[in-house]
């Protein structure tokens, strides 16, 4: 017993939760098994699974636990009151031609009235041309787009718990057709210790639905829980999600974060982060965060 309480005491983790170790290998495990996704591409809110930031997407988007920055409204909203400072993130990426998806977020801390987040999701394609029914090209240059801006507030209930909301207001367009729809996100964030955080998302609970023509476009229920593990003075972090969206197979994804160099005296660059996952399509994914002062 001795030697177990000091193995766990060097990792920075209490030994009455060693068990936590154990479960977050049974998931990585599982995460072999089961992680490839059914294709969601073609769904309503397809645009809505493709991830914000790169810190999540490196870490393969196993993130709705560990969401401590301005992409927080988009994984998991009552992951908020993480976020104790003002806080801007923009994400551009190229698909192919024509076609874009951006991602904006501002955070807002209330101080002890909880903390406001307003972010923008936007997937846009254009140069289109336009037919009637017969194959004759009668306008050109039209734009397909799906955006949604989702207005976000957390606050915690008790002390290592909190919960958050979020409105998510949908726009979508289809060369001259366009509808409009409203949702409503759910999140929870609770954090048992120091070094675990346990999170879960509620997405669309109130469900979307945007008509452009003829039949509504539904936005499907998608539920979202994982867990994130710090050690080594938060110089390492593992991640782990599940994700079920109605009427798809469950899905998992893993990730985890290391510094090899943090530095709080230096004057510029302050700290170094290596990043690995494995998506959701049972893809490697990886990224570098470096932490600078100007």
């Amino acid at each position: 017993m001795k030697k177990e309480k000091r193995i766990f005491r060097l990792l920075g983790v209490a030994p009455i939760h060693r068990s936590v170790f154990p479960v977050l290998v049974l998931i990585f495990a599982m995460h072999w098994q089961f992680a490839r996704a059914d294709n969601y591409y073609g769904m309503a809110n397809d645009y809505l699974q493709y991830g914000a930031g790169a810190r999540s997407l490196a870490m393969g988007g196993a993130y709705v636990a560990l969401a401590d920055e301005a992409s927080a409204p988009y994984w998991n909203p009552g992951a908020l009151t993480q976020i104790d400072e003002h806080q801007f993130l923009s994400m551009y990426a190229p698909f192919f031609e024509q076609t874009s998806y951006n991602f904006l977020s501002y955070v807002h801390p209330l101080r002890r009235m909880g903390t406001l987040g307003i972010s923008n999701v936007l997937l846009h394609s254009g140069g289109y041309d336009e037919v009637d029914d017969t194959g004759n090209v009668i306008a050109t240059n039209k734009l397909i787009l799906k955006n949604a801006v989702i207005i976000s507030y957390a606050n915690k209930v008790y002390e290592r718990l909190s919960l958050g909301a979020s409105l998510k207001l949908i726009h979508q367009r289809v060369m001259k057709y366009s509808g409009n729809g409203m949702g409503i996100d759910l999140g929870i964030l609770y954090q048992p210790l120091d070094e675990l955080n346990i999170g879960l998302a509620l997405q669309n609970v109130i469900q979307p639905r945007v008509t452009l023509r003829y039949d509504p476009d539904v936005y499907e229920m998608n539920l979202k829980a994982g867990m994130a593990l710090s050690a080594f003075s938060n110089r390492l972090t593992l991640t782990a999600d599940i994700n079920k969206l109605v009427r798809e197979k469950a899905y998992f994804c893993a990730g985890v974060e290391f510094s090899p160099w943090e530095k709080t005296t230096s004057p510029s660059l302050k700290r170094v982060d290596l990043r690995l996952g494995c998506n959701h399509l049972q893809t490697f994914t990886c990224g570098l965060g470096l932490k600078i002062k100007f």
